[in-house]
């Protein structure tokens, strides 16, 4: 679906994560690309403001740097006092320089209309041309290329939708995407859990829009997963949310959080549009009732089967079929 409630054409935010360039030169890449001025808000936190798709914001993302955490930290602990600026510079000096060799660099969009998205392709290739590196580059790396696009219709029935076609894609996706397996091995996508999906699948699974909050955040009170849910449940009840996860920094916005694809910034035949296009086959299966129907029965069965391990490629050939139709 190409437009919201409104009738206005959909929005899609992008995250992308890399290494090899430093804030700066990445900042006056896209500034010499896309135009616009660059706001320093910190040295590890750009705006680059006034494109014409927006503003783009440039970190280092680690929390502690973002959001002057390191302050926050040491007002806590009593030592905000008795440590002279000088010194809580050059801690944060150390804490970057080492959070450099394992810890992205993330640039990411504006909400951006589905006829601008190609300006992703734009940034990916202008940064990849200057040398940024992604994933496969180290195997300490576990960089992203995360898709924030906009929910079509904020309704339980159309969320619902969604978080089935997901689960039921999720074995093809991976199989497809090929998430590196230093990001497998970290708890930032992990999937869900089987008896979570089991319940999700469930026909008779028939909740309020209270309950499908309360029951993901019973079993999924993280925001390490596949497809994170939880800035679109913040913007429908933030309180709700934050109740359950206190302390943890979630941006409430209309958007479904799709975690899963690799950044692959530094290889020349890689395209943006792979991931999107995953993306969307999540979305053509949530606007197929039929289809999803039917292989969410199939996939109640495969899960229950004791062997549905060894079977699991058997059930990625079947969504296959529907995938590559």
């Amino acid at each position: 679906m190409r437009t919201n409630t409104k009738g206005e054409l959909r929005t899609v935010g992008f995250e992308l994560e890399y290494s090899g360039l430093t804030l700066t030169k990445s900042a006056a890449i896209i500034l010499k690309a896309l135009g616009g001025h660059i706001d320093v808000i910190n040295p590890y936190h750009f705006k680059i403001r006034d494109t014409a798709y927006g503003t783009f914001t440039l970190v280092l993302d680690f929390q502690f740097l973002v959001e002057s955490g390191l302050e926050q930290w040491l007002h806590t602990i009593g030592l905000d006092q008795a440590l002279e600026k000088d010194t809580v510079k050059a801690i944060k000096r150390f804490i970057a320089d080492l959070s450099e060799t394992v810890v992205p660099y993330e640039i990411s969009t504006s909400p951006l209309p589905l006829d601008r998205i190609d300006v992703i392709e734009t940034v990916k290739e202008e940064l990849r041309r200057h040398g940024a590196m992604g994933t496969k580059a180290d195997p300490l790396y576990a960089f992203g290329f995360h898709i924030n696009p906009e929910a079509a219709r904020i309704t339980v029935d159309d969320i619902l939708k969604t978080l089935r076609a997901f689960f039921l894609l999720y074995d093809y996706l991976v199989d497809r995407i090929k998430p590196d397996m230093t990001r497998r091995l970290t708890p930032y996508i992990d999937p869900f859990d089987k008896e979570y999906t089991q319940l999700v699948l469930d026909s008779t699974y028939n909740p309020t829009m209270i309950e499908l909050i309360d029951d993901y955040l019973e079993y999924n009170p993280t925001r390490n997963r596949a497809l994170d849910l939880l800035p679109l449940f913040a913007w429908i009840d933030v309180d709700r949310v934050m109740a359950q996860m206190e302390g943890e920094k979630i941006s409430a916005r209309p958007t479904y959080h799709y975690r899963l694809p690799n950044s692959r910034v530094d290889e020349p035949a890689w395209c943006t549009c792979e991931a999107w296009n995953s993306w969307v086959l999540v979305e053509r299966l949530a606007n197929d009732e039929e289809t999803l129907k039917e292989l969410s029965g199939r996939c109640l069965e495969f899960l229950d089967s004791p062997f549905h391990f060894f079977q699991k490629d058997e059930w990625i050939s079947e969504v296959r079929r529907w995938a590559e139709r």
